[in-house]
């Protein structure tokens, strides 16, 4: 997210010139492309440079019938107005991305429409690795991101760039207590996996199915007392000991990907 307003809005762009404190520019094209793709209702201005008018002709019809404003504008506005050079020739004004809670989860699980694997991210503050890994839980099937309360990076438009429109697709869940959420989830099948950096398991070893949370802790302290006590089945990935860990976002990936070779892998198609 950035602080940066946009240029004032003229003739058929003109609307709301402050940004709402619930709005966030989104750039990227994939991340755009996303964000138009399942929430255009969200959507309240777009920005992006001539070379993108093509690629981009129907959001700007679709903007056009529906009234949003709309800007053609050249490649240092486009970075002015996302607050980054990594803007890729488009940026979108639009309401930010929701959290859901315990009962969303609960009741997305009883629907169907959330299906496991999980994610929980204990003590990752990183905006950038909370986007790498939404894009991985995208790409391995994974229902959904969770966190507790206040403890999870801010889902940004930093994050959702990263993301490359996985943050559209992998609901991220604002959660409790561990001991209490965690509980919950048991009792619904799922099994606490926890991934530390030496003397678990060996990952490829250890007994995975389709019903886990797979729990990863910040790199400089690694997963907490809590998670540890409540782990089911703690992991290691097994490497050449060259380096201490593996990044966060890698190592999620890892786990994940394991867990989808052996056919786990089961969250709905998005």
């Amino acid at each position: 997210m950035t602080s940066r307003k946009p240029p004032p809005a003229r003739g058929r762009t003109a609307g709301r010139r402050h940004r709402a404190k619930t709005e966030e520019v989104f750039h990227g094209v994939r991340a755009c492309a996303s964000l138009f793709a399942s929430r255009p209702e969200a959507i309240v201005r777009v920005y992006l440079t001539p070379a993108r008018q093509r690629e981009f002709a129907s959001l700007l019809a679709w903007c056009a019938r529906e009234h949003k404003g709309f800007q053609i504008v050249g490649e240092e506005n486009v970075a002015r107005i996302a607050g980054s050079l990594h803007h890729e020739g488009i940026a979108i004004l639009a309401r930010g991305l929701r959290r859901g809670t315990m009962p969303d989860l609960v009741a997305g699980l009883e629907a169907g429409t959330i299906l496991g694997p999980l994610v929980y991210l204990d003590g990752v503050q990183n905006p950038h690795n909370l986007g790498s890994i939404l894009r991985t839980a995208a790409h391995f099937g994974a229902g959904g991101v969770l966190g507790r309360s206040g403890r999870l990076p801010p889902l940004s438009a930093a994050a959702a760039r990263v993301a490359e429109g996985a943050a559209e697709r992998v609901p991220v869940f604002d959660l409790g207590t561990p001991e209490a959420d965690l509980g919950q989830l048991r009792r619904r099948g799922f099994r606490t996996v926890v991934t530390v950096s030496h003397g678990g398991v060996r990952l490829f070893d250890a007994p995975l199915d389709r019903r886990v949370v797979v729990v990863v802790g910040n790199e400089a302290e690694g997963v907490s007392k809590p998670f540890l006590a409540a782990a089911d089945v703690v992991v290691t990935i097994p490497g050449t000991g060259m380096v201490e860990s593996l990044n966060v976002a890698v190592a999620c990936g890892v786990v994940l990907g394991e867990v989808w070779r052996r056919g786990a892998g089961g969250a709905k198609k998005r």
